[in-house]
């Protein structure tokens, strides 16, 4: 990665419409590339655990990794209602809130709560000490 910046892509849920191994493949093939992702959708703890495995099979000099964080949204009476919906007629749960995910030298996580994040996304490579 040079000086020309970092690369954020947001991906709607039907983005992301694909089998889990198709979508892991995805978002690490774009992360190993230095981009973060902003994607449509939370990620099961079980999800986020298969993609810190499968990224840690990929970690070399050029790649150290993966960082995520996750959104949430309220439990609001319409929340609720969208999720039994789901549930009842599509056969799917419906997972509010979002998660981002990015290469390890990229994303630097700065505060982190239930329904709003910050991060740094760092430009260049570091000096090394």
């Amino acid at each position: 990665m040079g000086d020309e910046g970092v690369t954020i892509e947001f991906l709607s849920k039907d983005k992301l419409d694909k089998s889990f191994d198709e979508k892991l493949e995805f978002v690490l093939n774009k992360v190993k590339d230095d981009a973060v992702l902003v994607l449509g959708e939370s990620w099961t703890p079980e999800e986020k655990r298969e993609l810190i495995q499968a990224s840690m099979e990929e970690v070399d000099e050029d790649f150290p990794g993966v960082e995520f964080m996750g959104l949430e949204s309220s439990d609001s009476p319409f929340e609720k209602a969208k999720s039994m919906f789901y549930s009842k007629f599509m056969k799917e749960e419906y997972r509010k809130g979002m998660t981002i995910v990015g290469n390890a030298r990229v994303m630097e996580k700065v505060q982190e709560e239930r329904d709003s994040v910050s991060f740094l996304a760092k430009i260049g490579e570091e000096e090394e000490k």
